[in-house]
């Protein structure tokens, strides 16, 4: 039976239309899907979805075609995305959410590949976000912050893909007014998280110059400054058409992004910091007691 149905389609092939140097054919007249048997009067299958027509057998020709056809595909979908969501989020999203989504790139997926080029990057560059080690800090202390930074760097799109979840949790909490469900929300902020990745790659020849130098703690509150406001505008852009005002959408959009990101964050460096040495844990809180003490400490007074 098997060999019945190979030797059908070797035989469909054959004769199709196209022949092996994948024509087109006028019109894309009736024709039968290859994929599943069904009667196909245009071109598409109505049943499977698949092109009825242009089922020719592969040959070179048709590879080195179909290269930068599907780059350039992926290539648009990606840049319709990212263009929309970053000047127009709340539209843009919610006629996602509305069905209109034959342009974009699927959330995940681009959240994937956004966080997933940041982290290359931020590997093969070699990127230091801890400045210099201050002579007053412990050098076992300084080492445990270098540490965490590499591994929040390396792990970087597994974490960010991981508080998805939770952040949606938030936003189905701060974003209600807008009628949005749970599936919903882990949409709404795949799209946004993936945004903020995107415009973290654009700090990055920024970050690279001030890389392992005191300026780079600046730079990188800077950049999660910028994170943290373009999340606020957006996620309060879900709410646009609630007829809320502009201060209460912001002052909802402000909370989904910082609470989902800075707990998590908040809980992982303290169990990092609770499984140091108990010497590294003195040292930590005796250099902080000793900056504590700096700052109370009275000006000496001007000659």
């Amino acid at each position: 039976m098997e060999a019945t149905s190979t030797f059908a389609i070797d035989l469909a092939l054959a004769g199709s239309g196209h022949g092996a140097t994948g024509g087109h054919v006028p019109g894309h007249g009736p024709a039968t899907c290859l994929n599943c048997g069904t009667h196909v009067p245009e071109r598409f299958c109505g049943h499977c979805g698949q092109d009825a027509h242009h089922t020719h057998r592969l040959n070179l020709a048709h590879m080195l075609h179909e290269i930068p056809h599907s780059i350039w595909h992926v290539d648009k979908g990606i840049q319709h995305s990212i263009w929309n969501i970053l000047r127009r989020p709340g539209t843009t999203i919610r006629s996602y959410l509305a069905g209109q989504r034959k342009y974009h790139f699927p959330p995940l997926s681009l959240l994937l590949l956004v966080t997933g080029t940041y982290a290359f990057l931020f590997a093969v560059l070699h990127i230091d976000i801890v400045p210099p080690r201050d002579p007053a800090m412990p050098e076992a202390v300084w080492l445990a912050q270098k540490d965490a930074a590499s591994f929040m760097a390396k792990y970087m799109s597994w974490v960010y893909v991981g508080l998805v979840p939770l952040i949606a949790i938030f936003a189905r909490l701060f974003l209600r007014r807008g009628g949005y469900n749970y599936a919903e929300c882990l949409v709404i902020v795949a799209f946004i998280t993936a945004i903020c990745n995107f415009l973290t790659l654009l700090t990055f020849p920024i970050v690279y110059f001030y890389s392992g130098t005191p300026q780079v703690q600046l730079v990188s509150y800077v950049v999660s400054a910028l994170s943290l406001g373009y999340a606020t505008w957006a996620y309060g852009a879900m709410l646009a058409h609630t007829g809320m005002s502009l201060a209460g959408r912001l002052l909802r959009g402000f909370f989904p992004f910082l609470l989902g990101i800075m707990l998590p964050s908040m809980l992982m460096g303290y169990i990092m910091m609770s499984r140091q040495p108990d010497a590294v844990k003195k040292e930590y809180g005796q250099y902080l007691l000793r900056k504590q003490q700096a700052k109370a400490a009275p000006a000496p007074a001007r000659p």
